[in-house]
């Protein structure tokens, strides 16, 4: 695991002011045609909006939480939306009686572990665009209706054992009770992971001549223990929820090389000896507070969030000739502290009404004050922005809603105004203020009960990643990035068509074809105009387009495989960038164009057995640097797992990943004085992951 930053300085980049009216003006282009199709003729006397599972459909499947009850939804993906800063941009597809929960950091997936299954009552599917503000911009929601049972929960252990590595326990626990007048869950997660790699290192020059060679082992391990409550009560006419969450994390790897010069690795004695001291040590702690209205025509919710995380990462390097003796020493440290305070509140329709709209805005202070150093043999080296402070104040302004045009046809759309000022201070002081407009459409059209058409568009705004603002040193790849206090964020304006049919109880087809054109894409550049200069971090590179097809299938596989179920997913994707590097066209960094895996699970209840397996396909991936080209590429994976409730009223797992191996090619290839000049080096990384293996014992109470 390598934490680096990519950063860069004394940007020149187009003014945010730029409309780009051409694009931009797709969403609004399209208003009229979908509009327009509330004049089509109705397939279906009353389209179908919901379908209701209720909790005895689960049964078979005897799950722990509501988590594993959403992922047996039929045709259905679950989406626990983004971490990114704010809170309205980032909703998944899963709402809890009807409301998204207020915690970040542990996130959708969190919060449905902690709802035990004996308190789901239902989970209703609701289709296009009716989950309204909650769950804007998801044609498929899910929404899990809770019960008013008393005391219930779950638990967990967990063992994971790893050749190489010491094998290292996890304990999960969850419960759900009343206290007092409050209906309150908690939940815990403790544990380790454990981890080794081998790999095989090449250095080749120009010629592709072999210069050296390493063989290298790297064993890691990751601890944690995060803790997470909730309580709700009724207050005045609303009902408040209180969420809280902190704990962290500690995460150490040590890569150890043994170097052979002009040869690859044999039993002769070694030139040489790297080895690498890896540790990030992550705290996090959170409070939210909602309140909502429970009005039978409107709902007021106010929304108020804190967040702070602190990181400490350091990288040593220590060089040793074949005797053993130091040669060189590399150190880099960072300290970071993050924090986010949000104040949201909405005004929605929540009626019988066939137009319900929303209002509301959201305002928020981000701040990351991160303080770097990089030391090679005791000579302090001085790092562009090595030491930074970001600060943003952000406001946004929305209006949503959702139209129900006909029995068959739902428009939802929107338009958010939004504000924001970012402020750099440290080694290199600046301030840029920002406006956008944000403008969503969407129209599904629901030809039957099985068939569904979805037509979007939309105008998004990319957020920066605060850590791109202060530089990185990779003490493993010897390379060190600027940071760069010019960033500005990407904008996007896509256009998405998506066909959804239901063929029966568990299966569906879900095909999703997009264009996005994007301004201000981010990618590394030069920071300076002197020819000579080395000074390269991530920077708005220009323009970009992105095309692709998504598409998965659930397949039942009663014909052949009683209970069985085939899940398929594969993405086409395309992207295209003007390089100046190069002055000419190439792919989108860490882009991945085409790829597929698959799931086969069979449930025999009557055994109380379920087994399965799951396959990743090949991928490969390219990164660009200024002067650089990497590629990431994995070979075809395979996991099988069984697990059954016969035994003791439990519910055991055994887990087998990556039987076949997994293996990993990274390599890199270094030009000078950019990708424009001539190839220098190439180097060649094949790792190798054995089989790891995990024992797992569940219940309920």
């Amino acid at each position: 695991m390598n934490i680096s930053r990519k950063h860069g300085t004394n940007n020149i980049v187009k003014s945010h002011l730029n409309p780009h009216f051409k694009r931009s003006s797709l969403v609004c282009a399209i208003s009229a045609s979908l509009l327009a199709m509330s004049c089509l003729p109705a397939m279906a006397e009353d389209g179908q909006k919901a379908s209701v599972y209720q909790a005895e459909f689960f049964a078979q499947y005897t799950p722990q939480n509501a988590l594993e009850m959403v992922e047996r939804l039929p045709g259905f993906s679950f989406d626990g939306g983004s971490n990114a800063r704010g809170f309205g941009g980032n909703a998944g597809n899963v709402l809890i009686d009807g409301s998204r929960p207020t915690s970040k950091s542990g996130g959708l997936r969190g919060a449905l572990v902690r709802i035990p299954a004996a308190q789901v009552e239902r989970i209703e599917i609701i289709r296009g665009g009716a989950g309204g503000g909650e769950a804007a911009g998801q044609s498929i929601v899910a929404n899990v209706i809770r019960s008013k049972s008393g005391t219930s929960g779950t638990w967990a252990m967990k063992i994971r054992q790893v050749d190489g590595a010491n094998p290292e326990p996890n304990l999960e626990a969850a419960i759900s009770t009343r206290l007092g007048e409050w209906d309150t869950s908690f939940d815990t997660d403790i544990g380790g992971n454990p981890g080794f790699r081998g790999a095989t290192l090449e250095n080749r020059d120009a010629d592709g001549v072999l210069t050296s060679s390493s063989s290298e082992g790297l064993a890691e391990r990751g601890r944690w223990a995060f803790f997470n409550g909730e309580g709700s009560t009724d207050i005045g006419e609303g009902k408040l929820t209180i969420n809280g969450r902190f704990g962290g994390d500690h995460w150490r790897g040590d890569p150890k090389r043994t170097v052979f010069d002009n040869r690859m690795p044999d039993d002769s004695p070694a030139d040489g000896f790297l080895e690498f001291n890896d540790r990030n040590i992550f705290k996090i702690s959170e409070l939210g507070v909602d309140w909502v209205t429970t009005g039978d025509d409107w709902k007021w919710r106010i929304i108020g969030l804190g967040q702070i995380e602190d990181v400490t990462y350091t990288s040593d390097l220590t060089s040793r000739d074949a005797t053993g003796a130091d040669t060189d020493k590399v150190h880099f440290g960072e300290d970071r502290t993050q924090s986010e305070y949000i104040i949201r509140t909405t005004f929605s329709s929540v009626g019988e009404s066939t137009f319900k709209p929303e209002f509301g805005f959201e305002v928020a202070n981000n701040e990351l004050d991160t303080t770097g150093e990089l030391v090679v043999n005791s000579e302090v080296i001085p790092l562009d922005n090595g030491t930074v402070v970001v600060e943003e104040q952000r406001g946004e302004a929305f209006a949503t809603m959702v139209y129900q045009a006909s029995p068959t046809l739902t428009i939802e759309g929107g338009l958010t105004a939004e504000f924001s000022q970012i402020q750099v201070s440290g080694d290199d002081n600046q301030k840029q203020n920002f406006m956008f407009y944000k403008p969503r459409l969407s129209a599904t059209y629901q030809f039957d009960d099985e068939n569904r058409f979805t037509l979007e568009a939309q105008r998004n705004v990319g957020q920066l990643n605060f850590r791109d603002f202060a530089a990185s040193s990779d003490t493993q790849d010897a390379s060190t990035t600027s940071g760069n206090s010019n960033l500005q964020p990407d904008k996007n304006t896509e256009l998405k068509f998506t066909y959804d049919l239901s063929f029966s109880e568990r299966g569906s087809l879900k095909v999703t074809a997009f264009h996005e054109w994007r301004s201000d894409v981010l990618e590394q550049i030069k920071l300076s105009d002197d020819p000579d200069s080395t000074s390269y971090g991530l920077g708005n590179a220009g323009e970009a387009r992105f095309w692709g097809v998504i598409t998965d299938l659930n397949l039942p596989l009663d014909a052949v495989l009683e209970n069985g179920l085939l899940e398929f997913s594969h993405y086409y994707r395309g992207s295209s960038f003007d390089d100046s590097i190069i002055d000419g066209n190439r792919t989108i960094s860490w882009y991945t164009p085409n790829w597929f895996k698959f799931k086969l699970r069979q449930d025999l209840t009557d055994l109380k057995l379920t087994w399965g397996m799951e396959y990743w396909a090949h991928f490969k991936d390219t990164g660009y640097r200024v002067n650089e080209v990497q590629t990431f590429g994995g070979n075809n994976r395979t996991r099988f797992f069984i697990e059954t409730t016969r035994f003791f009223g439990v519910k055991t797992q055994l887990e087998i990943n990556n039987i076949n191996t997994a293996q990993y090619t990274r390599t890199r290839y270094i030009y000078g004085p950019d990708r424009g000049g001539a190839l220098i080096r190439s180097e060649r990384s094949a790792r190798t992951r054995k089989p790891d293996i995990r024992l797992s014992v569940s219940g309920t109470f």
